[in-house]
């Protein structure tokens, strides 16, 4: 391997240095390690001019925190609802930004290096995504996968702003069977929210309203019409207003710790069932409404009709309904009555993210030819598409 890649200490894809030596190099994003950086390229004059600018023209860097500080406001409002303390962490985390700004674009300006960014949506990798989109380096994004143990690496971006093609021609119009080396067996059985919380009884051929992490980026930067779990309830609420045959059940994620159960007068037909095991409730249920939830891929697995309400990378004309108003919520869940998912477009479109697009790894066990899978998804969805099966 002759190429060189260029990523950040997060700790994590700190698994990835031992796989890619020698031809990463890791930088450090304390402000220490950006001053060191600005001295050996700049001299003291540029860390003293980067220490000014940082003073000066933090607010340009607040879009580079915009994301922590959404997520510290969402996990502590008891805390960062305060307007002095989240003003002084403001403060802190744009000086910071806006100082490692400096450094990167120091230390990578006439490189070639292929930048690895983790997610990209909160700092320090946002700075990392930052700087490369504007020096034209060419990069690759990574997160979690859609099942277990796998991995996304993406040279546009995550989820519902990754590269995988949206138009239902690239899977159909093709005599390539995507799904011939196999499909996926299982699904991420989500822990309950809270140990110990009891299972609920529930009537097969409800609607599964998975709920999501509000901070997540899913979230904050793809579900334009719900903007939090607590008017993701209200919308269910209303929903089950409005079709007065429908139950709906819904489980909060469990890695969020606040809850919105209670928070709303109880609804006959919209049920809470934290305690319930994530796959045996899609089995249960007639239809999976979701903003844009790795769930959706996974109830497509089970062949279960979905409705996203954000944009999802597998909103594909005849795989899911997309609704993104109440109006448009209603029609498919009349619609989902009776239809369900093109068979060949759902084999062919799980097929090809199982066989080619995701890669077969945790993120603490990366694949020994890592290096090499992440030059293959550089190209986009059409070099993928030629790559071997997995």
């Amino acid at each position: 391997m002759t190429e060189r890649f260029v990523k950040l200490d997060t700790k994590l894809i700190a698994a990835f240095d031992a796989v890619l030596a020698p031809e990463v190099v890791t930088l450090a994003t304390g402000t220490g390690a950006a001053l060191q950086k600005l001295r050996r390229r700049r001299g003291l004059s540029g860390v003293l001019g980067a220490v000014l600018r940082a003073l000066t023209t933090g607010p340009s860097a607040a879009p580079l925190v915009e994301g922590n500080l959404t997520r510290k406001a969402m996990r502590l409002p008891w805390l960062y609802g305060n307007p002095v303390v989240k003003g002084v962490y403001g403060a802190i985390k744009r000086f910071e930004a806006a100082l490692l700004r400096d450094a990167l674009e120091a230390e990578l300006t006439g490189r070639d290096d292929l930048a690895i960014i983790y997610n990209g949506s909160n700092y320090p990798e946002s700075v990392l995504k930052d700087v490369s989109g504007r020096l034209g380096m060419r990069r690759v994004f990574i997160e979690n996968g859609f099942f277990p143990r796998t991995m996304q690496f993406d040279p546009v971006g995550l989820n519902g702003g990754n590269s995988m093609p949206r138009d239902p021609g690239f899977y159909l119009d093709t005599e390539e069977d995507f799904a011939a080396e196999g499909l996926p067996q299982a699904v991420n059985n989500r822990a309950a929210k809270k140990t110990g919380m009891e299972e609920v009884p529930l009537e097969p051929g409800f609607v599964f309203v998975p709920f999501q992490v509000p901070s997540d980026m899913q979230v904050t930067l793809h579900s334009p019409w719900i903007r939090d779990m607590q008017q993701f309830l209200d919308a269910i609420l209303a929903a089950a207003e409005r079709n007065p045959d429908e139950v709906f059940v819904i489980k909060e994620h469990p890695s969020y710790k606040r809850s919105v159960k209670g928070t709303r007068p109880d609804h006959p037909r919209v049920i809470f069932a934290n305690g319930n095991v994530t796959s045996e409730m899609i089995g249960q249920a007639r239809a999976v409404i979701t903003l844009n939830s790795t769930v959706g891929i996974e109830a497509l697995l089970l062949d279960k009709p979905v409705i996203t309400l954000g944009r999802a990378c597998y909103n594909i004309e005849g795989l899911v309904q997309h609704a993104p108003d109440p109006e448009a919520l209603d029609r498919a869940l009349a619609v989902t009555r009776d239809w369900r998912p093109d068979p060949r477009l759902r084999r062919q479109v799980i097929g090809w993210l199982w066989n080619r697009y995701l890669v077969h790894g945790p993120k603490n066990e990366p694949p020994a030819d890592l290096g090499a899978r992440i030059l293959a998804r550089v190209g986009g969805p059409e070099a993928i598409r030629a790559l071997p099966p997995r």
